[in-house]
């Protein structure tokens, strides 16, 4: 599978199409890959990350199952089981041959995985409920988890124990900004973001955007609720604040003016928000930026994926400016990559998506 890594986002980002795709792990199929005669129903996929090199994807699905993919050969190359602890929010660290990922069983630590021995680095023990969100910092070796224990943590790979904690009200969502000098908390009951200056972890916030306004005119019916992403476009400027069903916000990064509300969106995900108790599958929301932070890419609810030009945010609702066919796929997890001109979605199966001219085998 060739990847373009030349042209321009804005010339390609209305061509995308599925170039691949790949079933999840059944929960009975063996290590080495090769199914069982008593296959089951095919697990959902939870998370998707793509390494800094853009080289390699890796999934976490709900068998407790990680897997990961070669980029450019189009392969998955390993799958490894994690029947013992479970796995969600699976994420590369910037050495690419490492794993970091929340247990989902017996406790509720981050575990550090070796994948070409298949060997544990080592165990992050702080929270004492479900770990609701990973993020890596783009310039170091540390990381921000949230709980649904209150507990935000701050953390080196280097060291089993954390460099900091803050305990806040629903911290559920965090990101780093692209310079790794600030880190975003959304607190979905108090329908607010709050901003840290990375240095001064344990300092109050330098700054709060408040969600109430924006919720109480765009999705009065779910506020203080179904928040699923929070991130940061690469050039800075925006934050983007991923919602269930109705649709996402658009922010200004330096003041939180409500730059847009995404809509478009025809149905939920499919997906729990963090520590939602309706029993549905665990995701990381079904919607992130484009590599030059111009473009949001995100689910439908039901099939295909919507693209949204934030050059076009005016301050109210702004409308998809084009509509991505996925051939009849769900798409409750979407991931672009850093590096090429690629994305991948999932839901029980794996997407790879490539600008048109590039699709050059559709028959997986």
């Amino acid at each position: 599978m060739s990847i373009p890594s030349q042209q321009k986002v804005p010339d390609i980002i209305k061509t995308y199409r599925p170039a691949k795709h790949f079933p999840s792990t059944p929960s009975s199929e063996t290590k080495n890959g090769t199914p069982s005669h008593n296959a089951s129903t095919q697990p959902h996929i939870t998370s998707l990350d793509f390494d800094d090199t853009g080289d390699y994807l890796v999934s976490a699905d709900s068998a407790d199952n990680m897997t990961v993919y070669d980029i450019k050969a189009g392969t998955k190359t390993k799958t490894i089981p994690s029947k013992k602890y479970g796995i969600h929010l699976a994420r590369f660290t910037h050495h690419s041959r490492q794993v970091l990922f929340a247990s989902t069983k017996q406790d509720d630590s981050l575990r550090l995985l070796e994948l070409h021995n298949e060997s544990f680095v080592r165990y992050f023990t702080a929270h004492t409920a479900a770990v609701t969100s990973v993020a890596l910092s783009p310039g170091s070796d540390n990381f921000l988890s949230c709980g649904a224990d209150d507990l935000v943590c701050l953390w080196d790979t280097n060291s089993r124990s954390p460099q900091g904690k803050l305990k806040l009200v629903t911290p559920y969502l965090a990101a780093y900004d692209p310079s790794a000098t600030v880190m975003a908390i959304a607190s979905q009951s108090t329908q607010s973001i709050l901003l840290y200056d990375v240095r001064n972890f344990d300092k109050a916030p330098f700054a709060t955007f408040d969600m109430a306004d924006g919720e109480r005119k765009y999705c009065p019916s779910t506020q203080a609720r179904a928040w699923t992403k929070l991130e940061f476009s690469n050039d800075g400027k925006y934050i983007l604040l991923g919602t269930d069903y109705h649709g996402h916000f658009l922010l200004d990064s330096f003041e939180g003016k409500i730059e847009a509300f995404l809509v478009g969106k025809t149905d939920g995900s499919g997906r729990a928000a963090p520590v939602s108790t309706s029993g549905k599958p665990l995701g990381q929301g079904d919607v992130c930026f484009s590599q030059d932070g111009r473009y949001v890419i995100g689910g439908t609810g039901a099939q295909d994926l919507l693209v949204w030009d934030a050059n076009l945010a005016s301050g109210g609702t702004l409308e998809p400016m084009v509509k991505l066919q996925s051939r009849g796929m769900r798409n409750p997890v979407v991931q672009m990559n850093p590096r090429y001109n690629m994305l991948a979605t999932a839901d029980t199966k794996v997407v790879m998506w490539l600008p048109g001219d590039q699709v050059k085998n559709q028959d997986t």
